[in-house]
């Protein structure tokens, strides 16, 4: 992820948790599927072609679904990691608005 997006650990997590981070391999892969998923909604926010499309909504459907009963989920994960789920659904839902609108200017 690029330097200085609000998605990066320094902005979302707590000091104890990026340490816990870098020492601890169960949270360094929690943190990388979380990394993975928005990197992909993100990447893939604005695609028009098939398989672009189906990896944003994977990637959406994941986060934007509240399971509570699967360790993996969108919703552990946050939680695991200290974090607001619905803080991360918020920016990239703004995010993602701000790409479509950006889109529509430059194509007119």
């Amino acid at each position: 992820m690029t330097k200085n997006n609000i998605f990066t650990p320094s902005y979302l997590l707590s000091a104890q948790i990026r340490e816990d981070i870098h020492i601890k391999p169960e949270c360094q892969l929690l943190w990388a599927v979380l990394e993975e998923a928005i990197e992909t909604y993100m990447k893939y926010a604005t695609a028009t072609h098939r398989r672009g499309e189906r990896l944003f909504h994977e990637a959406a459907d994941w986060i934007f679904q509240d399971d509570y009963t699967w360790l993996y989920s969108f919703t552990n994960i946050c939680h695991i990691l200290e974090i607001d789920p619905d803080y991360v659904r918020t920016g990239l839902v703004r995010w993602h608005d701000a790409q479509r609108i950006g889109a529509k200017c430059e194509a007119a």
